[in-house]
């Protein structure tokens, strides 16, 4: 996109001292007087950035109001640059939620889709049971809502960080700010309407499709669901960091998503996963996540039959999830450490993507 210098007067900063205060069309004459003309074809204020950007602070670019050269002007009381890491933390929070509170409609269509999408797998699947035909359902519902969780935020993600990826490497050139202060502080505001869309969404799905009621079960549901949210959100933003485009991470993207969905103990359960895919089982999100919510409904589960579901021998074929979890092998986990590596993955994959912000240019 393109910059152009419009009104009367135009005032320029420079960490904290005042560079330019005067009429726009007289901004190139001056600092084209002390060493900085704009070259031919150049946008004049993509130059007058790139000059305050690149070059340091002199007397000659130090200018006080209504004086053509003169004393140094004191920093801003405001600079951020000279605050400490924690009020710069503070301050990038702020703006931080007034961007997430100022996208309302972003907001209230991500929270009506998730809501939407609840409504509908409950619905679907209204109060499914504990008989043999539930045992076909459960385990598709509860990869379902693994996989919905994780691709509306990925998509959101993808396509408005890579437009942001460029402001913060120009004020990460002007020294403006430590990235980590900006990558942390965005993340935990962000977050919080990812959790509340994600608890939502388990509250209506869960009691409507009718698992376990037990409110622990539940509580455990939840926080599976808010953790797959925030692992997608991390995978897509680690991709959208190391692609740095637009068009490169929504090109990346679903191929990794649909990797990570492929080995997430679904399709291939571990009991039946060829050795040599071990290592995609291991690094898909969705797999700790769906083996996570698994165990928490089918542990405990007691399942009856009705008068046509008996075994030719009169027996009912499964009578707890148990039976279920040994079959498909999940009893190689545990809730704990699908938790326990949920949180890993989520910071391993942010990690990444901090680093790559901070270093790829």
């Amino acid at each position: 996109y393109q910059r152009r210098v419009h009104g009367d007067d135009l005032m320029l900063l420079c960490k904290g001292h005042l560079v330019y205060y005067g009429p726009a069309i007289k901004a190139n004459d001056l600092f084209s007087s002390i060493g900085y003309p704009c070259p031919p074809f150049t946008n004049i204020a993509d130059h007058l950035i790139d000059v305050l950007m690149v070059n340091n602070i002199d007397e000659r670019m130090i200018l006080p109001v209504g004086e053509p050269v003169g004393r140094e002007v004191p920093p801003l009381p405001n600079n951020l640059s000279q605050q400490s890491w924690l009020a710069q933390f503070l301050v990038l929070s702020q703006r931080s939620w007034k961007e997430v509170t100022r996208n309302r409609n972003q907001l209230l269509i991500q929270l009506g889709q998730s809501l939407a999408m609840a409504l509908l797998i409950g619905f679907a699947y209204f109060q499914i049971g504990t008989t043999q035909k539930s045992t076909i359902l459960r385990n598709p519902i509860l990869f379902f809502c693994v996989v919905n969780q994780g691709v509306f935020g990925a998509l959101m993600m993808i396509n408005s960080f890579p437009s942001e990826r460029i402001l913060v490497i120009r004020e990460r050139s002007a020294g403006t700010y430590y990235v980590s202060a900006y990558f942390l502080s965005k993340q935990l505001v962000e977050s919080i309407p990812q959790i509340i869309t994600a608890f939502l969404f388990s509250i209506i799905v869960y009691w409507l499709v009718g698992l376990q009621p037990n409110v622990g079960k539940f509580f455990l549901f939840a926080l599976f669901m808010v953790l797959t949210a925030l692992g997608a959100i991390s995978l897509a933003l680690m991709v959208s960091c190391l692609c740095r485009t637009a068009t490169l991470s929504v090109t990346v993207l679903p191929t990794v998503l649909e990797i990570t969905r492929l080995y997430a103990g679904f399709f291939l359960s571990p009991a039946n996963l060829p050795g040599y895919f071990v290592w995609l089982d291991a690094l898909s999100y969705c797999k700790y996540a769906y083996v996570g919510i698994a165990l928490n409904e089918l542990t405990g589960l007691k399942l009856s039959c009705k008068s046509n579901e008996y075994a030719s021998d009169g027996t009912c074929p499964l009578t707890s999830g148990e039976q279920t979890i040994k079959t498909l092998g999940l009893d190689k986990y545990t809730i704990g450490s699908c938790i326990g590596i949920l949180i890993l993955y989520i910071f391993v994959t942010r990690f990444i993507a901090y680093l790559s912000l901070r270093f790829l240019k």
